[in-house]
């Protein structure tokens, strides 16, 4: 059961990541910042951690294991999309709707997993 650890271990991570971005995103929508390095690193970082934990799921259903709810599948392609698609609607947006973009992409992320 090495890669079901790993799996929950990179998915808690990956979770606590994106609220890191999520904080960081709310920060800059209070004070009306554009995005910055730390923002583009930090959802570059969490978009890794879910890669990999994505990864550790994949190395399970491989050798014969199953997720409890076939929605399983499509949280992982959510994870994937939904922060970088609501930052691409933003893209010439003032820089707080960039924060709430980011912000609402984070939001709807869990709202998916939970």
């Amino acid at each position: 059961m090495f890669a079901a650890d790993v799996h929950l271990t990179l998915a808690w991570t990956a979770a606590v990541a994106m609220a890191a971005v999520a904080l960081e995103a709310c920060v800059r929508t209070v004070r009306g910042r554009r995005p910055g390095r730390l923002a583009e690193v930090g959802l570059g970082l969490a978009l890794v951690l879910i890669g990999m934990s994505v990864a550790a799921g994949l190395a399970m259903l491989v050798r014969g294991g199953r997720p409890r709810e076939s929605l399983h599948y499509l949280y992982a392609i959510l994870a994937f999309g939904l922060v970088p698609m609501a930052d691409s609607f933003a893209v010439r947006a003032p820089a707080r709707w960039k924060g709430l973009a980011r912000l609402g992409g984070n939001g709807l992320r869990f709202w998916t997993n939970s």
